[in-house]
């Protein structure tokens, strides 16, 4: 999908609207879209941008219960393990739903929410002081709006906070495609092209969107603030993670790294 929508709006740029309009533009795509409507469906390009707009808008309800909701569900199976605290392998004796867990994760997911809030006009997209000035001084612009010097020192709290979620996702979708080989590698089902071939490309595929979180700072593309924050607190995290697993397994005697054992 993303390759065919790469290609299709890089075919979309003409005379009439160029690079440079798409540079300038705050949503080009919305641009796109009325351009569209106005050529197809006879001037109504704003009603056809607004539509497109409010679908996206439910898409991105859709995705964030579905990453709630799942995340969710993996949190109890771990709190019935006993890999994180007890409580969250709990269910609710009514609707008999990991409430603990959702209810976590969903504090958890308006924090990281207000963050980016707060912070959406820090570092690269910093107003201008005259810009600024022209803003009303209520208290709706009292939070999160500064002087340009305040805000372009800080983060972008929309690219750190999707930065730091991209990055987690690009960790467990590279380490699943691993865990694929070698769960399928001595398996009676086993397939050469869809148990080898296409999880190594999708490891390959994850790690390089990792590797690229350092690669593009050290070569000067974008900022570099945003994704070596986002390393540095996944690094945090995993040490955190780490720590708390050691010392969990000991407390319970449990193995830290299973090994097999000789018959």
């Amino acid at each position: 999908m993303y390759l065919i929508e790469y290609f299709a709006a890089n075919y979309f740029l003409n005379s009439a609207y160029s690079l440079n309009d798409a540079k300038g533009s705050a949503a080009p795509i919305g641009d796109m879209m009325t351009i569209v409507g106005n050529t197809m469906l006879g001037g109504h390009g704003q009603s056809f941008m607004l539509v497109e707009a409010f679908t996206v808008f439910l898409a991105l309800i859709g995705t964030t219960l579905a990453c709630i909701n799942t995340g969710a569900r993996v949190t109890y199976a771990m709190g019935r393990d006993e890999e994180v605290p007890e409580h969250f392998g709990l269910l609710d004796g009514a609707n008999l739903t990991p409430h603990r867990a959702i209810w976590t994760l969903a504090t958890i997911s308006a924090v990281l929410g207000a963050f980016a809030a707060l912070l959406f006009f820090g570092g690269g997209s910093a107003p201008d002081d005259k810009t600024i000035a022209t803003l009303p001084h209520n208290i709706g612009y009292a939070l999160g709006i500064g002087s340009n010097a305040t805000l372009s020192s800080l983060p972008n709290g929309l690219l750190l906070v999707t930065l730091l979620s991209n990055f987690g996702t690009f960790v467990l979708y590279g380490l699943t495609n691993i865990v694929c080989i070698v769960a399928f590698c001595e398996h009676h089902e086993f397939s050469s092209f869809k148990h080898m071939v296409v999880p190594i490309f999708g490891a390959v595929a994850n790690f390089a969107c990792l590797a690229f979180y350092i690669i593009g700072p050290l070569e000067g593309l974008g900022s570099a603030e945003e994704p070596l924050l986002a390393v540095a607190f996944s690094v945090i995290w995993a040490v955190y993670g780490a720590i708390y697993f050691t010392h969990n397994s000991r407390r319970k005697g449990r193995e830290t790294v299973l090994m097999e054992r000789p018959a």
